[in-house]
């Protein structure tokens, strides 16, 4: 019985080795692709892209849920039958760390007020103490004028991630695509003194619906980053190759 178990085992792990091994949860990547509608000015957003996506520490692969009704009657003695009828989508949180410019809390809290036409908040140079006293609130008469969605929302790619012979991600078996994204909760960064932490920004999207993006690491073309050591294969596909004409 002993040699049999072992046996198993070792077909299983030979099984899983050809599958390249075990999902963890460290691996995943996000991006926030505007659509060509949008009026949200991304001249901020594209130049630090690169540091505000690798500060999110914290992403999940949305859930899926279905609405269901109840039918009754249908032969005799059967209890009700729930059938389902519609597709419904929850949030999805992330989570950012943050550096010492703020970068994610300052492009999360700006996108959320492009949302209601909030004015553009003051910046300051090197932001000194006595600088920043020197300022003040915006018009307390002003009011919000909402915009349309399709000027504020985006297409938030949650790629899950696994390693390859060149990259930690260099292979994408699993995108959600959230589609019409946007932030419609910032939580609170606590401060206090004590023990040193990183702060970090908690945010919460709203998304109408995702598409779901699957990459077969058995095919000759799988789904990946552009290699970190050098140009792009012919043959590799990167987020680009996910997204919508």
């Amino acid at each position: 019985m002993a040699t049999s178990r072992v046996s198993q085992i070792d077909q299983f792990m030979s099984r899983i080795g050809r599958q390249k091994g075990m999902s963890l949860t460290t691996g995943f990547d996000v991006e926030f692709v505007f659509g060509p509608k949008t009026q949200f000015p991304l001249k901020a957003y594209e130049t630090n892209k690169d540091v505000i996506h690798m500060l999110c520490d914290e992403a999940q692969l949305p859930n899926v849920q279905s609405a269901t009704g109840q039918l009754s009657g249908r032969y005799q003695g059967e209890a009700g039958v729930q059938y389902a009828h519609s597709k419904m989508y929850t949030d999805v949180g992330l989570g950012f760390l943050c550096d010492a410019e703020m970068l994610p809390a300052k492009f999360l809290n700006h996108w959320y007020n492009f949302i209601y036409g909030e004015p553009v908040s003051t910046e300051i140079k090197l932001a000194s103490y006595e600088d920043v006293k020197k300022e003040s609130p915006h018009n307390r008469y002003r009011v919000n004028k909402l915009r349309y969605p399709d000027e504020y929302t985006c297409s938030l790619y949650i790629m899950k991630t696994e390693p390859d012979s060149f990259a930690s991600n260099g292979r994408i078996p699993l995108t959600y695509i959230l589609e019409n994204a946007y932030p419609y909760s910032i939580d609170a960064v606590p401060l206090s003194y004590g023990s040193s932490q990183i702060a970090r920004v908690n945010v919460s999207f709203h998304y109408s619906r995702h598409t779901l993006v699957y990459g077969d690491y058995t095919s000759d073309v799988f789904a990946g980053f552009e290699s970190v050591f050098g140009d792009r294969n012919n043959d590799e596909v990167t987020i680009n190759d996910f997204q919508q004409n």
